[in-house]
């Protein structure tokens, strides 16, 4: 296996050597498009990208996952950076700066750039490209020293001997996290009410020494708002008494944890979006059970595990206000949406990549609290609106105040989550909500 001489007249050659020119130009840091990037897993942490020098051909780069949590991708494996002026820079230590890690480096002939004797086709490198690009799977967020793209078989590469428990895997989130797992190797457990009762300690307890349980993603919870206010026993069961269950045994079997939680343990009175240790405040039953749960984890404390606050969650699974919408859009000439609760909305599917690729990084000794949904501020009625534009419903919305559609449990009127620790912390990029939306719509069919 080894390198060959590529065309010169290569178009997709020749934006990449142009794109490297203009960045040479104006001495800014390499950014390039994924289609550009070609990337093969040789080895723990070795692949291939395109030459940039002149010569046309494959050359090692270093995968290296490590520093301050952030996947570098192509850091070129040649001699001294005064050879290659796109060599990718980084700190390995306070104040050193490396060019790459050449000591885990030893099939390779570094100054050549060749791997062993042999040679790629054409015809093969194209079939090769075409299923190196299926791996790209994610731009990373931030500029800096890397080529803006990870691997699967980097992210996953610590799942692969989990045992994942996935509790309310029925529900939205659950159901995009068993959709998802295909592309994130390990042997999950997906989990409903009927499977395992996560309000029992002791059957809880049993099924995870059964299946050796190393990992729970705890998507299960008491979600009827306005229930929950005459329905307060079973609210208190699934959304504290379990989670302090899974809390206790995650302590004692020093088992990783990610519990998702909500923006209705706040008040809704702030005027900025609300960052982790702002002042919580429920106004509801659900609310404060949901607090309560958050309250017990903390206690509790165990390694390793981290709480994810979301609002607003839709999804093509099961029902949200989106499948709502489309409904009543279809059914009716107006309708009234609320314009004064603001907030974004999560499209299930985006958390839940993002709970699947950060869930190998996750290495803290308290429990750490995050925040996580679409980029993007709009109300009920914006999002409403945006639903019936994309989907081309002929519905007029008419704008509507919350004391003109009262419910039994108060509803924030201001809930918008500052996403900025998740983001810095984990260097994930969080999709506009327009765009999500978007998405969601297609994988419906209802995106005109």
């Amino acid at each position: 296996m080894g390198l060959t001489t590529m065309h010169k007249n290569d178009q997709v050659y020749d934006q990449w050597n142009e794109q490297k020119k203009q960045i040479a130009k104006n001495e800014t840091c390499i950014k390039f498009q994924q289609f550009h990037i070609i990337f093969m897993k040789m080895g723990v942490n070795i692949g291939f990208e395109q030459d940039g020098k002149g010569e046309e051909c494959l050359r090692p780069v270093l995968v290296y996952k490590k520093f301050n949590h952030r996947v570098f991708l192509g850091i070129p494996l040649t001699s001294k950076p005064k050879f290659d002026r796109f060599h990718f820079e980084f700190e390995y230590k306070r104040g050193k700066k490396s060019y790459a890690i050449l000591s885990q480096i030893k099939l390779f002939d570094i100054k050549r750039a060749k791997y062993y004797d042999g040679k790629i086709s054409k015809k093969q490198f194209e079939k090769l490209q075409e299923k190196l690009l299926e791996l790209i799977v994610t731009p990373l967020p931030k500029k800096g020293e890397c080529t803006e793209a990870i691997c699967t078989n980097i992210i996953t590469k610590k799942l692969n001997n989990c045992n994942i428990l996935v509790t309310g895997s029925n529900g939205q989130l659950g159901s995009e996290l068993k959709e998802l797992s295909s592309k994130y190797p390990a042997n999950y457990f997906f989990t409903d009410r009927n499977d395992l009762d996560i309000t029992c300690k002791d059957s809880l307890a049993d099924y995870i020494q059964k299946n050796d349980i190393d990992t729970i993603i705890n998507c299960a919870a008491y979600t009827a708002v306005d229930k929950a206010e005459t329905d307060k026993e079973n609210a208190n069961k699934a959304n504290h008494l379990a989670v302090k269950y899974i809390a206790e045994i995650a302590k004692e079997k020093t088992i990783k944890l990610i519990h998702v939680s909500t923006d209705y343990v706040f008040d809704g009175t702030n005027c900025e979006p609300y960052t982790e240790n702002g002042t919580t405040n429920p106004q509801g039953v659900y609310g404060q059970t949901k607090l309560d749960g958050e309250m017990a984890l903390q206690e509790i404390n165990p390694k390793n595990s981290i709480i994810i606050r979301t609002s607003w969650v839709y999804s093509s699974y099961g029902a949200n206000f989106v499948k709502t919408m489309l409904k009543l859009g279809k059914e009716r000439g107006q309708l009234g949406v609320i314009f004064d609760q603001v907030g974004s909305p999560t499209y299930a599917k985006d958390l839940a990549q993002t709970i699947l690729e950060i869930l190998p990084q996750i290495d803290n000794e308290n429990v750490a609290i995050y925040h996580y949904s679409n980029e993007g501020v709009l109300s009920w009625y914006d999002f409403a609106k945006e639903i019936m534009r994309m989907a081309k419903l002929e519905c007029t919305l008419n704008p509507i105040e919350t004391k003109e559609y009262p419910t039994p449990a108060k509803r924030p009127h201001y809930s918008l989550l500052n996403k900025t620790k998740i983001k810095n912390r984990y260097n994930i990029k969080i999709p506009y909500w327009k765009d999500s939306l978007d998405e969601c719509l297609k994988r419906l069919g209802e995106r005109k």
